[in-house]
């Protein structure tokens, strides 16, 4: 009786692992959204890195995070299990790290393109019980808000604990690529042509046809010269790739200058990390 039971049980197992519900139901995947390679902003800037993958048969959803900066010597990082739960039709969450902690959120729903999940009560600093509320907001430009909050009135209000937003990395460096760039025209644009060299590298160069110019002095003088020729200055770009530690950003330069006239050259530009911001390694035009 016991090996008919256990070959029933075997069957009734392999049966269903053949069915692989993860991926005919469409509930398996309501928190995809989420799914990307991220960089993770906070109020104070980049918070972390976070990978959230499928996994399991599309019955898992593993998010892979690591703090941006290290306290006291350790990088925070840790792993969140998602999954929707059939028997319970709710989504749930378990939270490890590795500085010992864990939370667990076992009800969960996707709804107004939302994921709002509640923890388990459990006992705060204080010795009362405290419960979590953390929220994944699917936002129209493609990022993800995660908004966290804290309750210690058995849910009748709540505090926020943080706020972060999920920015994918490649639209993340096209960004602030473009960013650089605008900055760059305004300060053409109001006059300010010195402070251009600002944007380069310390071993920042520009390269011509019959240019070659290095060096803070010589960057500073170089865009000095361009009072002579005034007038507005607009970036446009063809392509932005990261290789390694570098971006390489392709595009074309038009200067209308004071007297109308159009000067126009295709540019390369190479950036480089410095002091945690891209800056200009090297300038090249023709």
């Amino acid at each position: 009786m016991k090996h008919y039971f256990l070959l029933l049980f075997g069957t009734i197992t392999l049966s269903t692992f053949a069915q692989k519900p993860c991926e005919s139901n469409p509930k398996y995947n309501e928190f995809d959204f989420w799914i990307g390679d991220w960089e993770v902003y906070g109020k104070k800037g980049l918070a972390g890195h976070s990978k959230i993958t499928k996994i399991l048969n599309n019955c898992i959803v593993l998010e892979e995070w690591t703090s941006a900066n290290a306290q006291q010597g350790l990088y925070f990082s840790g792993k969140s299990y998602n999954t929707y739960n059939a028997a319970t039709e709710q989504w749930q969450q378990t939270w490890v790290d590795n500085a010992g902690g864990t939370t667990e959120y076992l009800t969960g729903k996707f709804e107004n393109n939302a994921m709002q999940f509640l923890s388990r009560p459990f006992k705060n600093n204080n010795n009362g019980i405290s419960i979590r509320r953390l929220t994944f907001y699917k936002l129209e430009n493609g990022f993800v808000r995660q908004f966290g909050e804290i309750s210690n009135d058995d849910g009748k209000t709540f505090t926020p604990e943080f706020d972060l937003e999920y920015r994918n990395k490649s639209t993340t460096i096209e960004a602030e690529i473009q960013s650089i760039l605008k900055d760059m025209e305004m300060a053409y644009n109001e006059g300010k042509f010195e402070s251009i060299t600002g944007f380069y590298s310390q071993k920042g160069k520009v390269i011509g046809s019959n240019t070659e110019i290095s060096g803070e002095e010589a960057l500073k003088k170089y865009w000095k010269s361009f009072e002579n020729l005034g007038g507005t200055w607009k970036l446009s770009t063809t392509s932005i790739e990261k290789i390694d530690t570098v971006i390489w950003q392709k595009g074309t330069s038009e200067i209308k200058d004071k007297q109308n006239r159009i000067h126009k050259v295709s540019f390369t530009l190479v950036f480089t990390k410095e002091d945690n911001q891209w800056k200009i390694l090297q300038d090249s035009y023709w």
